[in-house]
Formats: C-alpha cells, sequence, structure tokens
C-alpha cells in the first residue's frame, strides 16, 4: 500500500512534500505524487518535484493500491486545491473506504471544503484559513499536529516530520488505539 500525495501545480511549501518524502522512504513507503496537472512543479523555495498523475486521472483508475493521501500545503494550494473539486472528491471516497486523510499547513481547508471536518475538530496554521475551516464547521484546535478517525491535521512545515511518522504510523497498526492495562484502562 501506498501513500497519495497531493501538490499543487506551482508554489508548494518544500518542507512539508520533502520531509515527509524522507519518512516514508527510510520506512520503505512508496508513494506516488498527483496534481491538477502533470509535469514538474516547483516549490516556493525553489525545488522541484515530478508530477505523473492528476486527481482526474486517479479519480478513473481507484485508489485501492492507496492507504492515505496527504495533502501538502503553501501558497499554489490556496490558489489550486483548496476549491479543486476532482480533490475534495478523492478526499471524500478516501473517507468513505476508511482511509487515512493527511493535511498540513493551510492544506486542512481542502478536506473541510470536501465536506469531512464539519463538526469534527482539527488544526490548521493560523491566520485567513481558520475563518475557511470555520465556514465549513470545523472545530479548530490549537495544537501542532491533531489526528482522530482516521483524520491526521498539522499546522505546519515545522511538524512535517512528526506529521509523516503518523501517517506510517496508520500503515503499520493505528496510533489512535492505546493499549490499557487492568480493567477498563486502570492499572493496578
Amino acid at each position: 500500500m501506498k501513500v497519495l500525495i497531493a501538490i499543487p501545480p506551482e508554489k508548494f511549501r518544500d518542507e512539508e512534500l520533502l520531509l515527509p518524502v524522507k519518512v516514508f522512504q527510510e520506512a520503505g513507503i512508496k508513494y506516488d505524487l498527483a496534481s491538477s496537472l502533470t509535469g514538474v512543479v516547483m516549490g516556493s523555495l525553489g525545488n522541484k518535484a515530478k508530477v505523473n498523475r492528476t486527481f482526474e486521472d486517479i479519480l478513473l483508475k481507484g485508489i485501492d493500491e492507496y492507504y492515505a493521501l496527504m495533502i501538502v500545503g503553501g501558497q499554489g494550494t490556496q490558489i489550486h486545491l483548496w476549491n479543486n473539486v476532482d480533490l475534495h472528491e478523492l478526499a471524500r471516497i478516501f473517507k468513505t473506504k476508511g482511509k487515512v486523510i493527511a493535511a498540513i499547513d493551510n492544506a486542512p481547508v481542502v478536506i473541510a471544503k470536501a465536506g469531512i471536518l464539519r463538526k469534527k475538530e482539527a488544526t490548521v496554521v493560523a491566520g485567513q484559513t481558520i475563518r475557511e475551516m470555520m465556514k465549513d464547521d470545523a472545530i479548530i484546535v490549537n495544537k501542532p499536529v491533531f489526528f482522530r478517525d482516521r483524520i491526521l491535521t498539522a499546522n505546519g512545515f515545522e511538524v512535517a516530520t512528526e506529521f509523516a511518522k503518523l501517517i506510517v504510523e496508520y500503515k503499520n497498526g493505528n496510533p489512535e488505539f492505546v493499549e490499557t492495562k487492568g480493567k477498563a484502562g486502570f492499572s493496578f
């Protein structure tokens, strides 16, 4: 099983792609990059990435080979992904099939606009993103990383490595499940 990484066709936040990719490679997890267009895309800091699949292509071929959708933030995410109907549909399919949906920086707005965060807690980078998420009834929590019900959100590139490690944990089990000792979680 692989991770599908959604990035905008320009101005993605470099660290939010590069740091998770490094974590995935170290964990032996394969990934595909997808966007609204194929080809070479450039990050805000000048790093380049090659995108081989479009969101539409994945909608047509299915998501069975993926266990998680990770959406990268950045200036281009607001411009190209916040209102991308194909990406919204992909996110809803991932949710319906019980797969992981992860978004960092300003990318949680995408899953809010897809209707997935309605009355659910999530975190996002500070600024107009909070208002955008609240328009779609998301409940904002002031934490760097927040995860529940296979939805993982993070508020910026500073926590990109921790964010990616949680995506890896979902493949190996469920980080939401905490084993308890004794009856009803109490130690005796």
